[in-house]
């Protein structure tokens, strides 16, 4: 049986250079839940959860299939109800949806029978996820190695590039998540930070 992998198939999407880069981002299906608050939470973890819960769900649904995959990178958007960078607020304020891409052979169908079946085990917040289409988008990234809490050097780089080549920011803050948190050391960690511009 073949197994899908995104990471392999889609290289522009879960790669990116520790220099800023102008990418195309072409629409496709996402696993979503939104939220509020601290990311540091007990809310956010138990989206966190309800999100991954449903994506390993459908995976043996569609391994039943013969279609298997491997679950992609988890994925955040990340904005604030003022406009202003999220670094710049507190986290208690912060908004996001967080996201995980879904190969295209997987279906509503699919994503309603794996939310069915997580209901089983009783796990929260199922009520909230979402299977979604999202656009297409032209947007610059980086790769930023190390914590969370010391971004704000590799976003000013992005920011700098989009001064640098007449172009506006046009969405939410997004980040990539190529690390697993609990086991890779603060400093090692990989993430991909990427910004929806368009021309001025």
């Amino acid at each position: 049986m073949q197994k899908t992998d995104l990471s392999k198939e889609q290289k522009y999407y879960y790669k990116a250079r520790p220099t800023p880069e102008l990418v195309t981002i072409a629409p496709a299906d996402y696993l979503t839940i939104e939220g509020a608050g601290d990311p540091n939470g007990l809310v956010f973890a138990a989206r966190v959860k309800a999100l991954y819960n449903v994506a390993y769900t459908i995976k043996k649904i569609c391994k039943l299939q013969e279609k298997d995959f491997k679950v992609p990178a988890f994925e955040g958007y990340w904005w604030t109800q003022s406009g202003d960078q999220v670094s710049d607020v507190p986290k208690s304020e912060w908004y996001w949806k967080l996201v995980m891409q879904m190969p295209g052979f997987v279906s509503i169908h699919d994503f309603r029978q794996a939310v069915a079946l997580a209901g089983n085990r009783k796990t929260a917040h199922l009520d909230e996820l979402r299977f979604e289409r999202l656009p297409g988008t032209l947007a610059v990234q980086i790769l930023h190695t190390g914590p969370y809490h010391q971004e704000t050097a590799s976003i000013m780089k992005l920011l700098e590039y989009i001064a640098q080549h007449q172009l506006e920011v046009s969405g939410m803050h997004h980040e990539i998540y190529l690390s697993q948190p609990g086991r890779t050391p603060e400093e090692k960690l990989k993430t991909i930070l990427r910004l929806d511009v368009r021309s001025k």
